[in-house]
């Protein structure tokens, strides 16, 4: 009897999981999570999804890319593991939210916006970056 269950647990167990990632974030609050988790990570696939594309936002992503590819690979580790904590969340708006953050292993204070825009919750890359140019 068993073994006909455990089958049967790992294939929920992985239907379940494979869909929990695969859900959007709905709220300001969840995307700046999600990207957060995905940059420490070094999931570029889920943080990119995540990000407005505009041109600005686009090539500066590319670039942080680029700069987080050339770290050790016990410095990516360090980031992996760490944990964030969001200590201010800025309302600018209905559609504009601010959120100050750091994670354990830098301890450096981080900003992130995050913006609606044709009704999802986006990352505005280029805030984090100081770019202010616009397209």
């Amino acid at each position: 009897m068993l073994k006909k269950i455990t089958p049967l647990l790992i294939a929920t167990f992985f239907i379940f999981s494979c869909n929990q990632k695969n859900e959007k974030p709905t709220t300001a609050l969840d995307t700046g999570r999600a990207f957060i988790r995905a940059t420490l990570d070094g999931d570029f696939n889920t943080a990119e999804s995540l990000i407005y594309k505009d041109t600005t936002n686009i090539q500066s992503f590319e670039l942080y890319k680029i700069l987080f590819s050339r770290k050790p690979d016990d410095v990516k580790q360090k980031y992996k593991n760490t944990d964030y904590v969001i200590k201010q969340d800025s309302v600018i708006n209905d559609s504009a939210e601010i959120f100050n953050y750091y994670n354990n292993y830098l301890k450096e204070p981080t900003e992130i916006k995050v913006i609606r825009k044709n009704g999802e919750w986006k990352i505005d890359f280029k805030y984090s970056t100081g770019i202010t140019s616009t397209n």
